[in-house]
């Protein structure tokens, strides 16, 4: 699935990333990371990273890495950050040979795991990878009780890329969103036409602090500012709790 960035990752940070959004969600994530204890440089992962549109608000004051399934993402993000670790693989399944004061999960993107099984496999990889008192943040892409049908219109317009888009987002099934992109796209004064269309799984609040809980993890705070996108859960690794495997 996460293969169909090939095409919107060619524009994605033209799209979506911008300091207003994406500063005012990093930095409310390092108030709260530091609220329940991360260390100053601590080590800290992006999970779902994509290009990168993250990086420049962490790297600063941690050591940061970040993890991607879509290599086409991946090559972007390393382009603009070649200090940086960057590593292809799987929320559900990850492995690294590094553990973390802090992992991370933001702008929704835990909701591409899709079912609640995954989502519960993509939480025991995160509270394996942390050290003792190690961070767990989450931010849902929506929540099975605040979701709502919409559609979404945007635009970006820059001398070498002009961008209209629509998208439709809309309950699939109980569990499922399906957003389907419409995005017209202007450079070298032709115009094309991208239709893509996306499954996100849809959790409900219990299911996300659930996940946690199973995993390990103690539910610290869930955090409804409108500066982080759909909120975040925080959960925390207790000293010498034994992670699951």
């Amino acid at each position: 699935m996460y293969s169909d960035f090939k095409i919107i990752s060619t524009y994605y940070d033209t799209l979506y990333v911008n300091d207003r959004e994406y500063g005012a969600e990093a930095g409310r994530v390092k108030d709260l990371l530091t609220r329940h204890g991360a260390p100053p440089r601590a080590d800290l992962l992006v999970l779902a990273c994509g290009t990168g549109g993250h990086i420049p608000y962490f790297r600063d004051e941690y050591t940061v890495s970040g993890l991607d399934l879509s290599e086409d993402m991946l090559d972007l993000a390393r382009k603009k950050f070649p200090e940086v670790g960057f590593h292809l693989g799987d929320m559900i399944n990850f492995e690294l040979e590094t553990d973390f004061d802090a992992v991370v999960c933001l702008y929704g993107s835990i909701g591409f795991v899709k079912t609640v099984e995954n989502l519960r496999a993509a939480m025991n990889r995160i509270a394996s990878h942390l050290r003792p008192g190690g961070l767990a943040l989450i931010t849902p892409w929506s929540t099975a009780e605040d979701f709502r049908d919409l559609i979404v219109v945007d635009a970006a317009d820059r001398p070498d890329l002009k961008i209209a888009r629509m998208e439709h987002v809309r309950l699939k099934e109980p569990n499922m969103v399906e957003v389907t992109f419409h995005h017209l796209l202007g450079n070298n004064n032709d115009v094309t036409y991208h239709k893509q269309s996306m499954e996100i799984g849809l959790f409900s609040r219990e299911e996300y602090a659930a996940a946690m809980i199973d995993a390990g993890l103690n539910v610290v705070e869930v955090y409804t500012g409108k500066d982080v996108r759909g909120g975040a859960y925080i959960g925390k690794r207790v000293a010498g709790q034994v992670r699951k495997q």
